[in-house]
């Protein structure tokens, strides 16, 4: 039985060798760093890959709402807006914080990319 996935990120990413870091950590060998940030969903990085199958179940279900949380300063949840967004899923949030936190940075952008935000208070 196949796990239902839809394609969101540019995998795989690359190896970048960090030349400058072996030369000030004064290592012989090589030190490779993976690129992530070049998935290709936002500032997504590595939480591409899991939004591929969490979409891609909803997808299959026949889900026209992803629904999803966290807090004011999660990567995870602009990224699940945009990942939302580019399969034509709608996208609620629910987010933990102080109402004050609901402006934070990330948030602003999950909203611009559709999401709505439920939040829940504290803890």
């Amino acid at each position: 039985m196949s796990v239902p996935r839809v394609p969101l990120a540019l995998l795989p990413t690359p190896l970048a060798r960090a030349e400058r870091l072996e030369r000030a950590l004064g290592y012989a060998a090589p030190i490779l760093i993976k690129r992530d940030d070049l998935t290709g969903l936002g500032a997504a990085g590595n939480k591409a890959r899991a939004l591929e199958f969490l979409v891609g179940e909803a997808l299959a279900a026949g889900c026209d709402t992803f629904v999803t949380g966290g807090g004011p300063g999660s990567n995870f949840c602009p990224a699940a807006a945009l990942a939302a967004r580019r399969t034509g899923l709608a996208c609620e949030l629910v987010v933990f914080g102080e109402p004050t936190s609901l402006d934070s940075p990330n948030l602003r952008v999950a909203r611009r990319a559709g999401a709505r935000l439920h939040p829940i208070g504290p803890g």
